[in-house]
């Protein structure tokens, strides 16, 4: 009687639930029609009804770094299958970021049901992280001012989108940078420049900074050389005389020398390694005076027909040139006038004449004159007419 009960309660049950098909045998799912689900548009898609408007989906495409989409197309004014092809390669001319980042564009036209669709696939030449990286930048200034802090960073490259493009030469800026910040950036890059596209008022600009060192070495080089340089600042204070205190930062670097050798890291490789070339000992003669107020300059030019490097500094307003470099090998500094620079030639124009001063002028003293006595007679004056002059007058030829 239980038993009875059971089955019958479980017959009722699978009624209820709809399980016939399940006591036939078999079982029936139910899928959506294929039409139906093709019309079904997702909030996403892009929709194009011109060129233009094509021109903008590719480019937000790409800059979203999307590898394939769709775009309807069904309202789309003129010959989409011409187009085609022209679209692409507009986008790819004259948009500074696809021509960054695209390697390449394919559109297929479709239809999904009764719309007309446009299928796209895009390669890459740049990773979603680089396009993220991209900086933006405005003009000649806007490009100075972004390289500047990737210099002082010591990045290894920099990617800028730049509205109102001016070319600008990166590697004279780069290197006059460098020479007038020797205490912060402690080697200067090799600069390598790409711009895309070739023409345009919005450019996108890669660059890269080419260092025999890497980030982390040379920024553990520039702590090492600032407590050098506050080292020699400190060698020189309290003194006022110029010529002391030029004369103290040469006995700063005498004993830090140990031999003539080019580098790429001059400033580091001279204080806290003791090797340097005459640039490279110029460089730094020349930073550590200017650091406690004197002035000087770096020359360069040629020592005996070679390339040579020198300083001409300025002790209490008279200009003397300084070869550090051949006086730390000697072991006395020594200032020299313009004449005493045989051997050497430079580019006068560009520098302060050191001449040799005058010798002060003697002052020339009268004779007194004899005292009168009651036996000497006044000296009549002659009257005879003096002779003209048959000396030529001098002239001076410049």
């Amino acid at each position: 009687m239980r038993r009875g009960l059971v089955l019958l309660a479980l017959a009722i049950v699978c009624l209820l639930a709809g399980c016939t098909a399940w006591m036939g045998g078999s079982y029936a799912s139910v899928t959506p029609h294929a039409e139906g689900y093709a019309q079904t548009e997702p909030v996403d898609t892009a929709v194009a009804s011109s060129q233009s408007e094509l021109i903008s989906v590719l480019a937000r495409l790409v800059k979203n770094h999307t590898d394939q989409a769709s775009v309807d197309v069904s309202q789309y004014e003129g010959d989409l299958e011409k187009e085609l092809d022209l679209a692409v390669l507009k986008v790819m001319e004259t948009d500074p970021v696809v021509a960054y980042a695209a390697e390449d564009i394919r559109l297929q036209q479709t239809e999904v049901g009764v719309r007309q669709m446009v299928s796209v696939e895009i390669t890459y030449s740049r990773t979603q992280e680089e396009l993220q990286a991209i900086q933006t930048a405005w003009g000649e200034n806007g490009i100075k001012s972004r390289v500047t802090a990737a210099l002082e960073r010591v990045e290894p490259a920099i990617t800028l989108q730049v509205t109102n493009y001016q070319p600008v030469n990166l590697d004279l800026f780069v290197r006059t940078y460098y020479e007038d910040h020797l205490e912060t950036i402690m080697e200067c890059p090799q600069v390598v420049v790409q711009v895309y596209p070739e023409q345009g008022s919005e450019r996108v600009v890669e660059i890269q900074f080419l260092y025999s060192a890497s980030q982390e070495t040379l920024l553990q080089m520039r702590q090492e050389v600032q407590v050098l340089l506050n080292s020699a600042a400190g060698y020189v204070e309290g003194q006022t005389s110029e010529e002391i205190k030029a004369s103290r930062l040469y006995a700063f670097l005498r004993p830090l020398f140990v031999q003539s050798r080019p580098s790429e890291t001059p400033v580091y490789s001279l204080l806290c390694v003791g090797t340097g070339d005459s640039r490279s000992v110029a460089m730094v003669y020349g930073l550590l005076c200017r650091r406690v107020g004197l002035d000087c300059q770096v020359v360069s030019g040629t020592s005996n027909g070679r390339e040579w490097y020198w300083n001409i500094i300025c002790l209490d307003g008279v200009y003397y040139h300084v070869d550090v470099l051949t006086d730390l090998e000697a072991g006395t500094l020594i200032t020299r006038y313009d004449e005493d620079m045989v051997g050497y030639v430079w580019n006068t124009k560009s520098c302060p004449p050191c001449p040799r001063p005058l010798p002060p002028a003697t002052e020339e003293t009268t004779p007194p004159e004899p005292e009168e006595t009651q036996d000497s007679q006044p000296v009549e004056e002659s009257t005879a007419p003096e002779e003209e002059s048959t000396e030529p007058e001098e002239t001076m030829i410049e």
